[in-house]
Order: structure tokens, then sequence, then C-alpha cells
């Protein structure tokens, strides 16, 4: 049959809801009949290729799929978000930036690498400790595909009734089968750990079968991503499946930078922002937001234009110390450990600063407490 490959993509796409595919492959069925001297034919395929995207979209695709929800509670088995253009920032290192972008051009070219017999899984794991952004990285991809992100809700999917389990993954893997959207497994340690574990019971171990059953039966258009915060417990079935496999490590000073400009933006200098970054080693990208925002909200309620520098860094302090501190008692040991956070920063002078005091004070204090270390 004539113009095979052309008319089974667009039936294909305008079943998924595809609107961009469905007019590149109309398009290119529109030149090859042009090329063959069938021009009436040609300008009928135009005429629809011309009908407006609006109706396109409520005639011939329908609304939005609801998501499924599961049998027992009736709880949505995920989350969907949808993001405007550019409206996701997220700061990355030069590897890490890389290995993103070259993920998204494979999605983006899925078609060609396919018809030249090299398609890829569209697959991707981030894995590391919690707050280093593996989720804001699955919606910066979601809003550089331009295409919503379903989330799969781990307290719903994995049902009570642990022969529901399967059918729930079942369930929101067909779901996402049939849409222009991406799947994102968030935590997917929760229901992919090893199948060796002796303290799993066995239903949950099918789960994990189950689990690689759907993954194996994905379509090549199928965008799948998944993040997990103990990769070491993940099976290595579960494992193997993923085509891009990226450690988010903790950022470096250049990404501190990054981070704080992003969030602080007008409410602070440069000059404090280099102090920021440094001072802010071993911190997170989630827990530079978090102080950013919080000190930005103080200077909000208290009418100013620009940060309190001494309360941010005083944040800084103690989320490296996971403690809180006063400066009003200056502890000999609060002193130390906050100057041992930065030598090169906290000296004297900055120390008497911060606990307001002297730095007589603080030189003594820091000698006493020398000196009740055995």
């Amino acid at each position: 049959m004539e113009h095979l490959r052309e008319i089974s993509k667009i039936a294909e796409w305008g079943l998924k809801g595809d609107k961009q595919r469905l007019a590149a492959y109309l398009d290119q069925l529109i030149e090859k009949v042009e090329s063959l001297g069938d021009e009436r034919s040609a300008n009928r395929l135009r005429r629809i290729s011309e009908f407006p995207k609006s109706e396109m979209a409520s005639s011939a695709f329908g609304s939005t799929p609801r998501i499924p929800v599961d049998s027992e509670s009736r709880l949505s088995l995920a989350d969907e978000e949808f993001f405007e253009a550019n409206s996701v920032q997220i700061v990355l290192d030069k590897r890490i930036q890389e290995s993103v972008d070259e993920f998204v051009s494979y999605v983006e070219n899925a078609d060609a690498l396919e018809k030249h017999g090299v398609g890829v899984s569209p697959s991707l794991i981030t894995y590391g400790i919690p707050g280093t952004g593996k989720t804001q990285l699955a919606r910066h991809i979601a809003c550089r595909l331009k295409r919503p992100l379903v989330t799969a809700r781990a307290d719903t999917l994995i049902s009570s009734f642990l022969g529901s389990t399967s059918k729930n993954i079942r369930t929101l893997f067909d779901h996402v089968a049939h849409r222009h959207c991406i799947l994102f497994l968030d935590e997917i340690d929760a229901f992919a750990k090893l199948r060796d574990d002796q303290q799993e019971l066995g239903e949950l171990k099918r789960v994990v079968v189950s689990l690689l059953q759907n993954i194996d039966a994905m379509d090549s258009h199928t965008i799948f991503l998944a993040a997990t915060n103990h990769e070491h417990m993940l099976d290595p079935a579960i494992w193997r499946r993923f085509t891009f496999k990226i450690n988010i490590t903790l950022p470096s000073c250049g990404d501190r930078k990054q981070i704080f400009n992003l969030f602080l933006n007008q409410y602070a200098s440069g000059e404090n922002i280099e102090l920021f970054a440094d001072l802010a080693e071993e911190m997170t990208g989630a827990d530079i937001r978090m102080i950013s925002e919080n000190a930005i909200r103080d200077a909000v309620v208290r009418g100013r234009k620009s940060i309190d520098i001494n309360r941010l860094v005083w944040r800084i302090v103690e989320t490296r110390l996971k403690r809180s501190i006063s400066p009003e008692d200056g502890k000999p040991e609060d002193i130390i450990d906050v100057k041992n956070l930065s030598p090169s920063i906290f000296k004297g002078s900055t120390l008497a600063e911060l606990f307001q005091t002297s730095e007589s004070t603080i030189s003594r204090k820091i000698k006493q407490a020398n000196a009740a270390q055995p």
C-alpha cells in the first residue's frame, strides 16, 4: 500500500493526541502525493492540515483523559502537572546538563532514529541524596518537551490489597501509552526493591515482575522517568531497563552561586552571593532554595528591598550544623562549631559581629572551649 508509513503514523499520533507529530506526518504525505502529480488529493489533505488546532483538539482527540484511580480506595494513581514554556528553571552541572540535552535530543528525533534503525528507549533514572533536584529535573524535562508530567503516587499505586498493586501499575502504564505525556515514578524503590530481600513478601516481589513486564511493553515513544534516593535497593533488572542513569550530586561552589542568584535575584548583591556560596558547602539545592525564599519573605515582611545578610548567614550555619544557635548566648562550643564550618570566613571580627559581642570576648571563649577539650 502506497504511503503506508505516513498513514499509519498519522493514525498513531492522532489516537495519542500528539498534534505536532500528526501535523508533521500529514505534511510529509501532502508532499509525496503532490510529487506524484495528484494535485486534487494534495489540496484536499492541505485543507485538512489547515483545520484550526483548537477544533482539531476538541473534535479529533476529545478532552484530556482522566488519570485512572485505584479500584478500592478510588484515589488517583498519579498527579498531573502542566508547564508553561521556560517555566521550570534548574541549575545543573556540565556533566548532567550534557546527559539531559542528549536525552531530550533523542526524544525529539525519535522518528529519525527509528527510521535509521537506531531507535532508543526514552527512559531515564536519576539517583542521589534527597534535595538534589531529581523531581525538579523531571519537571524541567517535561517543560522542555512540552508534555504534561504524570507522576505516580506510590501511596495509591501500592494498594493495601497487595494483589491490586500489579493491576494499578498496568492501568497506569496503559493510560500513558495512549497519551502525549511523560510517566514519572518518583521514589521508584518503593515498588522495585531487590527480589532477594528476605524481608519482602512474595506478593511485593511479584510487583517487581509486573513493573518489568510493563516497562518492556512500552513503545519507543513513551517517555519514562524515575528517581530514587536508594539506588542500592533497586532490583538490578529494573536498573538495566533505563537507557540513561544520572547521579545527581551536591552542587559545586559555582553551581551554588547560580542557585543563590536564581532564587535571591535582586535581593542580594554579587559580593554577598559569593559569600553565601562559599558558606553553603555540602548543602543541597533544596536547602539553598528554602533559606533563600525564607530570607526574601523576611525582607518583604520587614519592608526591605534587600535581604538581611546576617540572618541568611545564620540560616546557612544552622542548616549545616543541623541545630538552632542563639547568638545572644554565645556559648563557646557554638562559636567553635561555627568557626570550624569555614575558618577562612569566620575570623574573629566576623564571629564578633555574628554573636553580637567583641573580638576579645570571642578570642577568650575560643580559648576556653579549646582548653575544655580533652
